[in-house]
């Protein structure tokens, strides 16, 4: 079929009726331009999409953005469906991060302005009433979800808190990307507030431990140095973007204030930090074996030494006993507590020459391995409160015949009977202490005559319970049975932990345990740095760490445990965003620029 072509000098005058006049275009987005500021005085939300502006009914957008006209918006636009679902998803995040910043700010500032008189979109009074009108419409809101805030983070469930201001937050920031692609926003104002919101966070994570019945393997205090590291990030953020003007005050003043609250944060967040700053490591158990000196001299201060002590030379790590020695000396001139030879024999600080010196040998010594009368069976022991030094000390002089120490062997194995099987005589201190001597005595317990019972009783001793005050859980308990309908169930014990760790060195790990739980337990947190404790913890676990079969926690198994932290430093990370997304009011540019002929 034969096509006729058109001319390109044909089309082109078809095509110039079309044509826009290039001066009437310029005059009109000139107009577009001159007109558009007006526009967004008399509708600041005019820019907004339909979902927006129905949100704007509900959601406090005036004081977010510090200007009028979202009265008049909900006026037009009454938010409903998906609209008005918007807004209550975003409710929490906006009462927390913007509202309660907002009206700490505004009362500031009118405090300022008593006495002068304030109009325009940024009057803070009127911004002030505005928070009042909005508090009265939903102070019952307010007021559960705060409620719940501050019960979830008492009862553990801190990460749930966190989600849940996650997904609010999300949403607001949605809102507050809307308002900064229309121009709208206010750094310093949303940089505040969602620094109060952070300090409100942060006082509540106090709590993030206690009642919590979930594993963690770092201190959970760090969840309150992450939102109070974010309200030292957002601090600087907000004072380069306020001017003096705004907040009223001078640019010294406002450099004095930030000082200080430098000041006062820093210093309690490396305290929080201090076990991820200056870990308990092998050196430094070490040196705290050493230094071990007449400052911590007393029964519960040997008992803290020992644990790590016997790990130390356990360890092959050679400490310098040399401070402990000299302490031992001076006990045994002096009033020698059964208790503290005890810890100094176990370590290996007693001597053959100083058993001599001991007054209380001779008499211990003479009873030690009688034979029961009669038909008896051999007499256990209750407690080696009297009795460990003893039998280490006649082991060093050589004093025990073949018989006495079968004699011995009989007690030991029966002590192990009474701590494995008898209710009111369980132990596990018990249990580890009758089996190292029957090694100490050269007649090692067999681990197999004993395994299944050590096993059960590592299980029922193993629990999950918190006491009051003591948010770390997962450790073992020191008595089987407890007083019934006690409130406060029998928390684990460190001591009792530890003692549970070297059984499992000698009978092996139970199947069905979870070791994660008592890594949770043994984990480094602040409040052991005020005693020795971080110490007897920090060995016990690097003895857990090196158990025969043991398995360490995969990088998953972090995530997903310290949850928790990961959702403080994400909300913390939506601060960040959302101040910076916000225009900067000292950036604003106030005149436009004319257009390029």
């Amino acid at each position: 079929m034969p096509v006729n072509m058109i001319s390109e000098e044909e089309l082109r005058a078809a095509l110039l009726t079309c044509r826009v006049d290039p001066l009437a275009f310029e005059a009109g987005v000139r107009d577009r331009i001159a007109a558009g500021p007006l526009e967004r005085v008399s509708d600041p939300f005019a820019g907004f999409s339909p979902l927006m502006r129905s949100a704007a009914a509900f959601l406090p957008l005036s004081v977010l953005v510090g200007c009028q006209g979202a009265p008049t918006v909900a006026k037009l636009a009454p938010a409903t469906g998906w609209s008005k679902l918007l807004g209550y998803l975003a409710f929490p995040a906006i009462s927390l991060f913007v509202l309660l910043g907002a009206a700490v700010f505004s009362v500031a500032k009118i405090q300022k302005l008593r006495n002068h008189s304030v109009g325009g979109h940024d009057n803070p009074e009127s911004q002030l009433e505005e928070m009042r009108h909005w508090w009265g419409d939903h102070k019952w809101g307010v007021g559960v979800m705060f409620g719940v805030s501050l019960t979830l983070a008492f009862v553990g469930a801190s990460w749930l808190l966190f989600l849940f201001y996650i997904i609010s937050f999300g949403f607001l920031l949605y809102v507050l990307t809307t308002l900064a692609k229309l121009g709208l926003g206010n750094r310093s104002v949303v940089g505040r507030s969602c620094m109060m919101g952070l300090m409100f966070l942060g006082q509540a994570a106090q709590f993030a431990g206690i009642g919590n019945g979930d594993i963690h393997f770092l201190d959970q205090s760090l969840v309150m140095a992450v939102f109070f590291g974010g309200v030292m990030v957002l601090l600087p953020l907000v004072m380069f973007s306020t001017s003096p003007a705004e907040f009223q005050i001078s640019q010294r003043c406002q450099w004095l204030l930030g000082v200080l609250m430098t000041l006062i944060l820093a210093p309690l967040m490396g305290w929080i930090m201090r076990p991820v700053l200056w870990p308990a490591t092998p050196a430094r158990i070490k040196h705290y074996v050493e230094s071990f000196d007449h400052a911590r001299f007393s029964s519960a201060s040997w008992s803290h030494w020992e644990i790590p002590a016997r790990w130390a030379v356990q360890s092959n790590l050679n400490p310098d006993l040399s401070k402990p020695r000299r302490l031992l000396a001076t006990e045994i001139s002096g009033e020698q507590n059964p208790y503290i030879l005890n810890c100094a024999a176990r370590v290996g600080l007693l001597s053959a020459d100083q058993i001599p010196l001991l007054k209380q040998y001779p008499n211990y010594r003479g009873v030690l391995a009688n034979d029961p009368p009669g038909d008896l069976k051999p007499f256990p022991f209750y407690g080696f409160t009297g009795d460990d030094w003893v039998i280490r000390a006649a082991v060093l002089r050589h004093d025990l015949t073949p018989r006495e120490r079968n004699v011995l062997e009989q007690r030991l194995h029966a002590t192990l009977e009474v701590a494995l099987s008898e209710p009111e005589f369980v132990s596990l201190e018990n249990a580890l202490h009758a089996t190292l001597l029957l090694e100490v005595i050269d007649r090692p317990v067999q681990p197999d005559q004993y395994r299944a019972r050590v096993h059960a009783l590592l299980r029922e001793m193993h629990t999950t319970q918190s006491g009051i005050f003591q948010p770390i859980t997962g450790g073992f308990k020191t008595y089987l049975s407890w007083p019934e309908g006690r409130w406060l169930k029998q928390p684990g014990s460190l001591p009792s932990t530890a003692h549970a760790i070297e059984l499992m060195e000698i009978y092996g790990i139970p199947d069905d345990l979870d070791l994660h739980w008592v890594r949770s337990f043994l984990r480094p947190t602040s409040y052991r740095a005020l005693s020795n404790d971080q110490w007897m913890a920090a060995a016990t676990l690097q003895r857990l760490n090196h158990l025969s079969g043991v398995k360490q926690p995969t990088w998953l198994e972090y995530l997903y445990y310290e949850r928790t932290l990961l959702a403080a430093a994400v909300l913390v990370g939506l601060c960040l965003y959302a101040t910076l997304v916000s225009p900067n009011p000292k950036a604003a540019v106030s005149e436009v620029k004319p257009l390029a002929n």
